[in-house]
């Protein structure tokens, strides 16, 4: 009788593990069902720009593709008035810029902003501590969405980037309060285009 209790309560137990292993089990197969490759992302309708940065357009999506030498390399970022109402500006004129830098962390590429307000030599023992005084604070943060088909590129969605109202990357405070601009209003602003050069974008 003892046998038959031990059995039955083992085959109970062995039972609770595999049910309670069940669910796991299938939000694995989930997850790998949702993740995407490069194809079903940038599918034979994208639009592509190749340059720095090659980009895609898919419907009214864009995407970076960064080749993966570029992260870590400082960028300057310029952001100009191409056309502007009377009384706000000229076209053409210099608004806004910052040093920019792509950084690879874990699931996310990371665009930090780059100050040289203060520097020091490598050589000289003040150097860390420069370093440490100029935290570079992240201007926004991209899901990876893929790699690239040889993987040796990072691809990002952008489009948000350039439809929402990312301060450091349009009019400067002061403008802002001159001009009497509040916010972007995202409701009646679009992305025209976005264009890729052999040496900037």
């Amino acid at each position: 009788m003892y046998k038959n209790i031990s059995t039955f309560l083992f085959c109970l137990l062995l039972s609770l593990n595999l049910n309670a292993q069940k669910p796991s089990v299938k939000e694995d197969a989930k997850k790998s069902k949702k993740e995407k490759t490069y194809k079903d992302i940038i599918t034979k309708e994208a639009i592509t720009d190749n340059g720095l940065f090659d980009i895609h357009k898919v419907k009214e999506k864009y995407y970076y593709e960064i080749n993966d030498t570029l992260f870590g390399r400082e960028m300057l970022m310029v952001t100009r008035i191409a056309k502007t109402a009377s009384g706000l500006g000229f076209g053409g004129g210099k608004q806004n810029t910052q040093v920019l830098r792509w950084q690879k962390k874990d699931n996310k590429i990371l665009l930090r902003v780059v100050s040289h307000n203060v520097v020091a030599s490598d050589s000289l023992p003040v150097n860390e501590a420069v370093l440490n005084s100029n935290f570079e604070p992240i201007l926004y943060s991209f899901k990876i969405e893929s790699k690239g088909i040889d993987s040796t590129s990072t691809l990002i969605e952008v489009t948000k980037l350039f439809s929402e109202d990312v301060k450091p990357l349009g009019f400067p405070q002061s403008r802002r309060k001159g001009y009497k601009i509040s916010s972007l209003n995202s409701k009646k602003s679009f992305i025209e285009s976005i264009k890729s050069y052999p040496e900037n974008i």
